[in-house]
């Protein structure tokens, strides 16, 4: 049985990383962006990368496969990274993050 991650632990994660997506020179990251009826945790429009903080909570999967669809539709690449691994090592994670952007951008 998984437990929830408590609130305040999921604020202080997306701050850390939203804090580490704003420090990367040459990218403009957007946090809580709106897109149609979704909100995404955090987009790059110019290289067209959601990144996707997730918590492996199963119910939520419907509405995942409807946000991708559409996401990929308009050319979007998600990018899912999960919240305990985030946690547990930013400086990898942010790491990932710039490879795919580099990886677009090619």
């Amino acid at each position: 049985m998984q437990r929830k991650v408590p609130l305040r632990s999921r604020n202080t994660l997306e701050n850390r990383l939203w804090a580490r997506l704003r420090a990367l020179e040459g990218f403009r990251f957007r946090r809580k962006s709106p897109f149609k009826t979704f909100t995404l945790d955090f987009v790059e429009h110019d290289a067209k990368l959601v990144v996707s903080l997730e918590d492996g909570e199963p119910g939520r999967r419907s509405s995942h496969i409807v946000r991708d669809r559409l996401l990929s539709e308009a050319g979007y690449v998600i990018l899912r990274l999960w919240r305990r691994e985030v946690d547990r090592d930013l400086h990898s994670a942010i790491h990932r993050i710039k490879a795919v952007i580099e990886d677009l951008n090619s």
